[in-house]
């Protein structure tokens, strides 16, 4: 799985070279939450560019960074119930799939860029 997504994560970057070498410096924030990812993202990107700079971030300094994070986790739940594949835990916080749609996810859909 670790292989599998560290080839995805450098395809898509390979694909988008010219975005990312546009950059003096890009520095990725992350909270060393996941050791797996943590390595993929150390890896990857140390192997492709040279001008990268790793900070750990604690989410309560950064209100970006929790955005971010509550957009993906957004984004997981939707994909999750497309395929109606909620958990338990999942129903019991949103009630039921239509009402994640529509008092949670329908609100982030509308600020997508």
């Amino acid at each position: 799985m670790t292989s599998k997504v560290s080839k995805a994560l450098a395809d898509v970057l390979r694909s988008n070279e010219d975005f990312w070498n546009s950059f003096d410096k890009v520095i990725i924030y992350y909270d060393n939450g996941q050791i797996e990812l943590t390595k993929i993202l150390t890896s990857v990107f140390s192997t492709l560019y040279t001008h990268v700079e790793f900070r750990k971030v604690k989410p309560v300094d950064y209100k970006l960074f929790q955005i971010a994070d509550l957009i993906c986790t957004m984004e997981l739940l939707a994909e999750k119930a497309d395929n109606n594949a909620f958990t338990r835990s999942d129903m019991d916080f949103f009630d039921n799939i239509r009402d994640f749609k529509k008092n949670y996810l329908k609100h982030i859909k509308k600020k997508l860029l």
